[in-house]
């Protein structure tokens, strides 16, 4: 069932104790879903294949995706300050 954020806020009692999946729309366009955990059970969800699957997926983006010092390089950044904000960067 598609249902707008306010009425979702409004019918929140009588959604939650119900058993259909609500996707939550904000004018029109799709922004979540309720799933009622009664749906949802433990024996539904494989955590071993999503971690596989989220391994993957992030394998396939760093594959397509240039690190952040080679798009500095293509940038022209010389290659000594590019090692300066990689020592001011303690982040990465």
């Amino acid at each position: 069932m598609k249902m707008g954020i306010k009425e979702f806020r409004e019918r929140l009692g009588e959604v939650a104790l119900g058993d259909e999946v609500i996707v939550l729309t904000h004018h029109g366009k799709r922004v979540g879903r309720y799933l009622p955990e009664r749906l949802r059970e433990p024996r539904d969800i494989d955590l071993d294949a999503w971690v596989r699957e989220r391994e993957e997926s992030a394998r396939r983006w760093r594959a397509v995706t240039p690190s952040w010092r080679e798009r500095l390089a293509a940038f022209g950044i010389p290659e000594d300050e590019i090692a300066q904000l990689e020592a001011d960067d303690r982040c990465s």
